[in-house]
């Protein structure tokens, strides 16, 4: 048998290993935890930009719809809101903007534990942006051209050539794109944005289907044949 001292020198090169080993496992774990807290931090910056992105969005719409009421549609005619449709919109763009900060909430409180900017243009806001730019001033060329029409015409300028009620079209393509935008990290939509949606395909949907027939029994079904009524290739 080997001397103490022996003994103790052989132990220590696997103690100093052993310390190294720990040593380097720390430095392991701070780097894979600050990691973690940079994407996490990453994450949060994104979901808040959407959430920003999606109010400026929703605003957007609102105020453009609130201007056409004022200035472009034709007051007293036909065309014109009723009072209670009047209310149940303004209430509709009330509950979705409220919809959008609830389901953002999480990443609004923990955004005010950093001073780190908030990336408004992550990876999905530009391309749905895009699309929502289009259908936004598309839908506005339609309230005008309603609202040049003299009574009882027929309208048959720009998307009106496919469609029986195209800013319908345009309407259920805005939130689609402002659901994409809001979504929550993981989700491809928002679901309180979709609730919304379905209720605004439903709702302009059965008015699109009268408009249609009102159409069809005023200028014949041969005028309004090769039009869809509200989506295209399947409604």
């Amino acid at each position: 048998m080997g001397t103490l001292a022996e003994m103790q020198r052989a132990a220590a090169p696997t103690t100093l290993e052993a310390r190294m080993a720990a040593a380097a496992a720390a430095a392991a774990d701070t780097t894979t935890a600050r990691g973690r807290e940079m994407v996490e931090a990453g994450l949060i910056r994104n979901e808040l930009g959407r959430v920003f992105a999606a109010w400026v969005m929703m605003a957007l719409q609102g105020c453009r719809r609130l201007y056409e009421s004022c200035f472009v549609i034709k007051s007293g005619s036909a065309s014109s809101m009723w009072f209670v449709h009047w209310v149940l919109g303004l209430a509709f763009y009330v509950v979705m903007s409220i919809s959008v900060w609830i389901e953002g909430s999480d990443a609004i409180l923990e955004s005010w534990k950093t001073q780190d900017p908030t990336r408004i243009l992550s990876s999905r806001v530009p391309s749905a942006m895009a699309i929502y730019f289009w259908a936004w001033v598309k839908q506005n060329e339609c309230h005008t051209h309603l609202a040049g029409l003299k009574k009882y015409t027929l309208p048959t300028a720009g998307l009106f050539r496919f469609l029986i009620c195209p800013h319908y079209t345009c309407e259920c393509l805005i939130y689609l794109t402002i659901a994409f935008v809001a979504a929550p990290t993981g989700h491809w939509f928002s679901g309180p944005v979709i609730c919304g949606l379905a209720f605004v395909v439903a709702n302009l949907g059965a008015t699109a289907i009268g408009t249609r027939r009102w159409y069809s029994q005023k200028f014949g079904g041969d005028a309004v044949a090769s039009r869809w009524v509200m989506i295209p290739f399947v409604f």
